[in-house]
């Protein structure tokens, strides 16, 4: 066998020296994909840090809240007995009884399909609304209660340009909805036992003034007219 000449010693160097630089570059891709993941990595669990951090200074806010809420959250449907289609009938006739007063138009009036969650159940109804949009504004305006956990899920506010009307008018489409506490798992509130009967009198008692063994008194008188006319 022969020995390898200057020219394929040369070559054959080339190659080796291509090959490792190629397997150089994808091992140094690998590692720079490698610490690219690892800093967003790093960054991602920064920012999570910094949220807990701000979590835990407002603790005592949140915990306030939450006491709060589990106070004042209106009791489930099932432990007031009502039906979600009762619920959702009273909100809309607030609703619609406030717009009326108001002077506004109704145009169009649905029930929402109810959402339940771990947190609370939810009704909703959804309204368009037309009428001076000063009117609308102001109504729009006593629709967000905490106190009724009452809350405007969407709405879209538009000025109506074809109207005719001296004062500006508007239209709204708006959906409204009630907050409940979640039904899953409850039971119906207790009904209160009516109060027993009272006992009716026991009749085998004596009683003087019934007594059978007592004759009432004779009445003579009719006798004595007999025999004065006789």
């Amino acid at each position: 066998m022969r020995g390898l000449t200057t020219r394929e010693k040369r070559l054959l160097g080339f190659c080796v020296l291509s090959i490792f630089l190629v397997a150089n570059l994808f091992a140094a891709r690998a590692v720079m994909r490698s610490l690219g993941g690892s800093k967003k990595k790093i960054t991602e669990l920064k920012s999570e840090l910094a949220e807990n951090r701000m979590w835990l200074e407002e603790k005592d806010l949140w915990e306030r809240r939450r006491a709060w809420l589990d106070e004042n959250l209106p009791a489930s449907l099932v432990r007031q007995r009502i039906s979600v289609g009762n619920a959702q009938g009273d909100l809309m006739q607030t609703l619609q009884n406030d717009v009326l007063g108001r002077r506004l138009r109704i145009e169009r009036q649905t029930l929402v399909e109810p959402q339940a969650n771990a947190f609370y159940d939810e009704v909703a109804v959804s309204f368009r609304v037309e009428g001076d949009a000063a009117e609308v504004n102001r109504w729009l305006a006593t629709l967000q209660s905490p106190e009724l956990f009452q809350v405007v899920k969407t709405f879209k506010l538009e000025l109506d340009g074809r109207s005719r009307e001296v004062e500006p008018q508007a239209e709204c489409d708006i959906t409204v909805a009630r907050w409940f506490a979640p039904s899953a798992g409850d039971s119906p509130a207790p009904i209160e036992d009516a109060a027993p009967p009272s006992a009716p009198a026991d009749d085998s008692s004596p009683n003087p003034e019934n007594s059978p063994d007592e004759k009432a008194p004779e009445d003579d008188s009719g006798k004595l007219e007999l025999t004065e006319r006789s």
